[in-house]
């Protein structure tokens, strides 16, 4: 069973410096930076966290595999492994918001070609972070003779997350990823079908299938969506959800957390024990109390 493990995600609000330091302050393993049009690029804020901090791991939440040539993100990645001496985790993902894509003129494929973008991504990422020179089949958009200089300190051992919730995905990230992280439901959807723990329960086995004997080495990961410190539960609900969900569900969702910081712990104590869950991330703004869970649980 893995050490608890935390990461905070930074949306962009504030100071990048000073939500580095505070998150290596505080225990957490990893900041993490979204990829969207209309927020900080993630590659040089991560440069900018990795100069502020000494031990803090630098992530992205996630890449979108839509943004950038894979030779490209292989180069950006390296060197933000390379200016923090090897803190680097990337996550990719298939990316949803169609707008945005679009607004780059960029062509924005399918779902399914995008997850076989992620796929092409996680076999191939780690060929280039070894210093391999990669030819891919001719195509538009394919390596021909690329190789990266310098590679990362990580080498192919850079972590590679990939989360999500629909079958798909989840298939991919079981097959190629080291890190697969469960959000609870599909981005751009209003779909909540597996918000709740057996959601989660459904959602892991899918994995387990799918992952067969890599299973047991992979890092199991959870997109907490919101944490409210509370002395009472139901209202914060109420108060934060209106009927979209109901205080059942809600109560018992692994993606919502309402409550004491002992009740955090208890849930994911409990969320370790019965899944194997043992990496959970949060919000930066959307994280009320959650640095004295940080605090309690990192690395036990």
């Amino acid at each position: 069973m893995g050490a608890f493990r935390f990461g905070l995600v930074w949306r962009g609000d504030g100071d990048v410096v000073e939500a580095a330091r505070r998150a290596e302050d505080a225990g957490y393993s990893t900041l993490l930076f979204p990829d969207h049009t209309a927020m900080v690029a993630p590659i040089p804020a991560m440069a900018a966290a990795a100069a502020a901090t000494d031990r803090l791991r630098l992530g992205t939440q996630v890449v979108n595999i839509a943004f950038r040539p894979l030779g490209a993100l292989a180069q950006e990645a390296a060197a933000v492994d390379l200016i923090s001496g090897g803190r680097l985790e990337l996550g990719i993902g298939a990316g949803y918001a169609e707008d945005e894509v679009r607004s780059l003129g960029l062509p924005f494929p399918g779902h399914g070609a995008r997850i076989r973008d992620v796929e092409r991504a996680l076999g191939i990422l780690p060929r280039l972070f070894s210093g391999e020179t990669v030819t891919e089949e001719p195509g538009a958009g394919r390596l021909a003779g690329y190789r990266l200089d310098p590679v990362p300190p990580q080498g192919s051992a850079v972590p590679l997350l990939v989360g999500g919730n629909g079958d798909r995905i989840l298939e991919v990230a079981a097959r190629g990823a080291d890190i697969v992280q469960f959000t609870g439901f599909a981005a751009g959807t209003g779909d909540l079908s597996h918000i709740t723990a057996d959601g989660l329960a459904d959602r892991v086995e899918h994995v387990r299938r799918h992952a067969r004997e890599r299973f047991a080495d992979l890092e199991l990961s959870v997109l907490v969506q919101f944490v409210r410190l509370t002395s009472d539960p139901r209202t914060a609900v109420a108060e934060l959800l209106g009927d979209r969900l109901s205080a059942e569900d809600a109560l018992d969702s692994p993606f919502l957390m309402f409550g004491s910081v002992d009740a955090f712990c208890d849930r994911m104590s409990d969320l370790r024990e019965r899944f194997g869950i043992s990496y959970f991330t949060v919000f930066d703004g959307r994280s009320d109390g959650f640095d004295q869970v940080v605090s309690r649980l990192a690395g036990r």
